[in-house]
């Protein structure tokens, strides 16, 4: 197996003295990602004798769990899982999807949120919110 065209999830168990990882590898070829806001969307499309078995690991999870994912060999990110849509199948692919959230915010986003909570001395905000994302006209 040629790591570099896989996508691996991995969900610790175990205890401090015992950990253990299990891991899941999908062909990078069936996965698409989007990212909105700290969230990402894992889209996954695989044959359908392969999506019972990639189904069955994704329900082990509880929701707030740490799942981690290494796309195509290039790391581990960490992220908290948030929910499995339901399963569509079409034809002889089955088709569902992933929901993941940022374990920790981003440091822009960190510095983005504090800039708009300032206020000057009478109570105005300091930060002129143009599309930050934080404040929905």
């Amino acid at each position: 197996m040629d790591e570099n065209n896989y996508v691996t999830f991995k969900k610790q168990y175990g205890n401090i003295k015992r950990p253990r990882t299990k891991e899941l590898s999908i062909n990078s070829n069936g996965v698409k990602i989007y990212e909105k806001d700290q969230s990402m969307i894992i889209n996954i499309s695989v044959p359908i004798e392969e999506s019972r078995d990639i189904i069955k690991y994704f329900e082990e999870f509880n929701l707030g769990e740490d799942i981690q994912f290494n796309i195509s060999n290039t790391g581990d990110f960490k992220y908290v899982f948030r929910g499995i849509s339901p399963v569509t199948d079409k034809d002889s692919y089955s088709s569902f999807s992933i929901i993941v959230q940022e374990k920790n915010p981003r440091p822009d986003q960190i510095q983005v949120e504090a800039d708009c909570n300032q206020v000057d001395e009478y109570g105005n905000p300091i930060h002129e919110c143009i599309g930050c994302g934080l404040h929905r006209e």
